[in-house]
C-alpha cells in the first residue's frame, strides 16, 4: 500500500517540475533575445505567468501541499497508536480517487478525510463551521471517501459501514469529536480514542476480508500497517 501522503507527494513534484521547466523556457528565450530581441517578450510574458500562478493560494503555490503532506504524515503517526488488531492503510485507492487513511479494526472501517488547517473546527446552527467560515464541504468530502470505500467493499460481497470522518490535524475541534448526519469531525490527539472507543464489534475474519478487498492487486502481503508496524501475521 502507498506510504502516508505519497499522492500529495507526487503532485508537489509535479508542480516543481511545471515551475522549473518554465523557468528554463523563459530563460532560453532571455537569451535568444541576444541575437533576436524580441524574444525578451515571451520570456517575460512567461515570467509573469509563473508569477501569477506560483502566488499564494494560486495552482502552482506549493505550501497547500507540503501542510497536506506534513498534516498526512501526522495523522500516520497518531494511528500508529492503534492497538495491534487494527489495519491501518494510506493512500488507498478505490477507481475514484484516493482516501487519505482508512482504519480496520473490531470496532468497525473508517474513512479518514486528513485537513491541515489552522484555527478551529466548530458547530454553529447544526452546521461545522471552521475560522468562522462554513465548512460543509468538509463533511461531504469526508462522507464521500466513506461512500467509495463501502462501495469497493460492497463490490467485494462485504457488507460493512464506513464511517465518515474529518481528523483535525493542527486545528482545534470545539467538543470533539463533532457528531454530524453520517459524519464526524474529531482531533487528531482524540482519533485514536474515537476509533477504539465505538460500540460495534466485527469478527476479525470480517476485518481481513475487508482489508483484503482493499488492497491494491498483486499487492505485497505486509504492504499495509497493522497497529502501526510493517506487516501483519
Amino acid at each position: 500500500m502507498p506510504e502516508p501522503a505519497e499522492f500529495l507527494r507526487s503532485q508537489l513534484r509535479l508542480r516543481i517540475a511545471v515551475f522549473a521547466a518554465t523557468v528554463a523556457v523563459a530563460g532560453v528565450l532571455a537569451l535568444m533575445g541576444a541575437w533576436w530581441w524580441p524574444t525578451i517578450f515571451p520570456a517575460i510574458g512567461l515570467l509573469f505567468v509563473l508569477e501569477r500562478l506560483a502566488g499564494k493560494g494560486r495552482v502552482l503555490d506549493p505550501e497547500n501541499l507540503r501542510s497536506g503532506i506534513l498534516g498526512e504524515e501526522a495523522v500516520a503517526e497518531a494511528l500508529a497508536a492503534l492497538p495491534s488488531s487494527y489495519w491501518v492503510m494510506h493512500g488507498v485507492a478505490t477507481g475514484h480517487g484516493d482516501v487519505d487513511h482508512v482504519v480496520i479494526g473490531p470496532t468497525g472501517v473508517f474513512a479518514l478525510e486528513t485537513k491541515a488547517w489552522r484555527g478551529s473546527f466548530y458547530r454553529r446552527r447544526g452546521q461545522l463551521y471552521s475560522n468562522g467560515k462554513p465548512a460543509e464541504h468538509v463533511l461531504r468530502q469526508a462522507r464521500g471517501a466513506a461512500g467509495q470505500v463501502r462501495q469497493h467493499l460492497l463490490e467485494a460481497g462485504i457488507d460493512e459501514w464506513v464511517e465518515a470522518v474529518v481528523v483535525a490535524s493542527r486545528a482545534t475541534v470545539s467538543r470533539s469529536p463533532l457528531r454530524f448526519p453520517n459524519a464526524y469531525v474529531v482531533s487528531i490527539n482524540g482519533v485514536v480514542e474515537f476509533i477504539t472507543g465505538r460500540r460495534r464489534w466485527i469478527r476479525s475474519s470480517e476485518v481481513l476480508a475487508a482489508v483484503a478487498s482493499l488492497r491494491e492487486p498483486g499487492g505485497d502481503e505486509g504492504s499495509a500497517d497493522l497497529g502501526g508496524t510493517a506487516s501483519a501475521p
